[in-house]
């Protein structure tokens, strides 16, 4: 019977810890890193869709950022983080860039 199961990731350390044979351990890590991936990307395109809909305005934040210290309990640092990082800017290209691209023109 295998143990495999990411249910005791959330209670970690949980008895059962210790009871997982090292394949088990090792394919729970893997599903567990892959269900956080799958949910990091959730959580970009939310914060995404919110910052574009300007959600936070229409719902009587001040921005999105207090609209996410409020909803989700985060510090203001992370809540700028997750808009960062949902919501890109694109950087300046510099002038030697340009340079660059123009030459090979």
């Amino acid at each position: 019977m295998t143990k495999h199961s990411t249910a005791l990731a959330p209670s970690a350390p949980a008895p059962g810890w210790p009871d997982l044979t090292d394949a088990d351990l090792l394919r729970t890590l893997v599903e567990t890193e892959r269900r956080r991936r799958r949910l990091d990307a959730a959580m970009r395109a939310a914060v995404s869709e919110a910052e574009r809909r300007g959600l936070a305005v229409d719902t009587g934040y001040r921005d999105t950022v207090d609209l996410l210290i409020d909803l989700l309990r985060i510090s203001a640092h992370e809540a700028r983080r997750r808009i960062e990082y949902a919501v890109p800017h694109p950087r300046p290209r510099t002038k030697k860039v340009w340079r660059v691209l123009a030459a090979a023109s």
